[in-house]
């Protein structure tokens, strides 16, 4: 009879399939291999998508004022970006070439450096020393996670020992500008363009932005509280208008969601505290469905209940013991 079951089950199949299906240990190797062709699939792809979002040197992007040999390089890292406070951090290393350093790459001109309404002055004979430079960041923390944030500000650098033709200003000193993030989770598009009447000083607009694997696993997070949510609210339909038996472990399973919710949604990267555009979509609706359902079926468990009845759930408990201390007086 099994026989003829599993012979209707794989007759559409062709012959050699089902000749080779017959054997348990092909059976688990063609699982094997099929979890392995979902794993390359999809992990391999999602890394490499990763990678190309930004973090590292290799998605640098350079900006060159001039193409004079004398130039100084400038190699700015973001660093951090504290959406609470509105600020993002950037590592600035600076290096001179050409007429501007010796071989030892030390100065040979004093360089006034102007970044965002700061000035950093480098004076000759001495290296160029790297430094930390805070700039502001515009935007909304509340629309996590599909907030973006803009930073506006120049760099150009000036030799404080030289002079315009007028005798006003100082002259600018060619610069080549390196940027990149390396922060995880965010990625920067960075784009830039000459000052007007100042052709080696550079204006910059960064946006920072959250990267796509951080908004997919947020929305995954999401949909993650929302099936569970509507499935307690599903056991609360059968429990309430079904009237499905509830057995008391049954009546933790909404409690335990209840208190599982905050930390699921903490576990989306860089959440902001509680009211964001992620909340407003799911965990404030979901944590008053599990809480209402909660309370629905225990409220249902009691209102059922009749002084002097007996608890289907603990009679069955009892029935099975003495099942058990009967079997084992016979034995």
């Amino acid at each position: 009879m099994a026989s003829s079951t599993y012979s209707e089950k794989y007759d559409h199949l062709p012959w050699w399939i089902q000749r080779v299906w017959r054997h348990s240990k092909y059976r688990r190797l063609a699982y094997f291999l099929l979890v392995l062709a979902f794993w390359c699939v999809l992990v391999p792809p999602v890394y490499m998508a990763y990678l190309r979002e930004g973090g590292n040197a290799d998605t640098a992007i350079d900006f060159v004022s001039d193409s004079s040999p004398s130039y100084i390089h400038v190699i700015m890292m973001i660093q951090q970006a504290d959406f609470n406070r509105q600020k993002l951090a950037i590592y600035v290393t600076p290096t001179p070439y050409g007429d501007l350093a010796n071989k030892r790459l030390e100065l040979t001109k004093n360089i006034t450096a102007y970044f965002a309404f700061q000035s950093y002055t480098f004076p000759s004979g001495n290296i160029m020393q790297s430094f930390d430079l805070t700039v502001p960041l515009i935007g909304y923390p509340r629309m996590y996670p599909f907030d973006s944030y803009e930073t506006f500000y120049e760099v150009s650098f000036v030799d404080t020992d030289s002079s315009s033709d007028d005798g006003r200003d100082k002259l600018a000193v060619p610069i080549r500008v390196t940027v990149y993030g390396s922060v995880q989770s965010l990625s920067f598009n960075t784009s830039a363009h000459l000052v007007d009447n100042s052709p080696n000083a550079f204006n910059f607009d960064i946006v920072t932005s959250r990267t796509r694997t951080t908004m997919f696993f947020s929305v995954f997070i999401m949909l993650v509280m929302w099936g569970l949510s509507l499935t307690l609210l599903m056991l609360a339909y059968q429990v309430l208008i079904e009237r499905r038996e509830v057995p008391p472990p049954l009546m933790v399973v909404g409690v335990s969601m209840l208190f599982a919710l905050p930390p699921l949604r903490n576990s989306q990267p860089g959440v902001p505290n509680v009211g964001c555009a992620s909340d407003a979509l799911s965990y404030f609706w979901c944590l008053f469905i599990i809480a209402m359902c909660s309370i629905t079926i225990i409220q249902t468990f009691i209102m059922r209940w009749r002084r002097g009845s007996v608890d289907p759930y603990m009679e069955k408990s009892t029935e099975e013991a003495r099942v058990d201390s009967s079997l084992v007086t016979t034995a």
